[in-house]
């Protein structure tokens, strides 16, 4: 991915992420930490925060070209997972983190990234698969 090139971006849909709300930079410091200590180092985490995490939330869609655009309009009719956009586009505004940790479809790498960023004081953790967000915050 490239920064100039928002139609390839792993947002507005995190597919094969788990993906939480960690409330302060020392709160990131220790998710960091605890990632990195369950072996998913800095390569395979997406930290969003400010302004340009907004843009990559993109909650209409409308950054990501046409296809963020129908991806946005077929999750709100289809989904929750328009909700879950906003809710990271309010927690981004807030000055909040939402981390996105790749995992792809391993089942191990996503309970370690899962326990690591509850530890850490994540809320809100989901994983994004290709058909169904699992809710992993208990």
């Amino acid at each position: 991915m490239t920064d100039d090139d928002p139609a390839h971006d792993t947002f507005p849909y995190p597919q094969g992420s788990v993906v939480a709300i960690i409330g302060d930079q020392a709160a990131l410091d220790a998710a960091r930490d605890h990632l990195g200590q369950a072996g998913l180092g800095p390569e395979r985490c997406d930290v969003l925060h400010g302004e340009a995490g907004l843009a990559r939330i993109d909650v209409d869609g409308e950054a990501h070209g046409r296809s963020g655009g129908l991806l946005r309009r077929l999750q709100s009719a289809l989904s929750d997972d328009a909700d879950h956009a906003r809710r990271y586009a309010d927690e981004l505004r807030a000055g909040h983190y939402v981390v996105g940790v790749a995992v792809g479809e391993d089942e191990a790498a996503k309970a370690r990234a899962a326990e690591a960023l509850r530890a850490s004081g994540g809320e809100f953790i989901n994983y994004y698969a290709e058909n169904y967000v699992e809710d992993l915050g208990s």
